[in-house]
């Protein structure tokens, strides 16, 4: 997959979820254990911006410094929780 702003290849996969009592929407990449995603653990804000014209709606993630350097280390799809243990 392919980023369609800037077209870079190291997209993470993931889910969205409602974090409850009006405190938004959170990002939760898929290679965090099942418990972490219960539990909301290493969560990420999402933004969402709307074109008023066009009815565009794009959504935002804000990574940490940490994230952002964990998700480079991969050029393209990135691997599973098994790859990235037995590495």
């Amino acid at each position: 997959m392919e980023c369609v702003r800037c077209g870079a290849t190291a997209v993470v996969e993931g889910s969205l979820m409602d974090t409850g009592g009006g405190g938004g929407v959170a990002f939760i990449s898929s290679d965090k254990s099942l418990l972490m995603r219960i539990f909301g653990g290493g969560s990420r804000k999402v933004s969402a911006h709307a074109c008023v014209h066009c009815s565009h709606l794009e959504l935002t993630v804000e990574f940490t410094e940490k994230d952002r350097k964990r998700y480079r280390e991969f050029d393209g799809p990135q691997p599973g929780v098994i790859e990235r243990i037995s590495e």
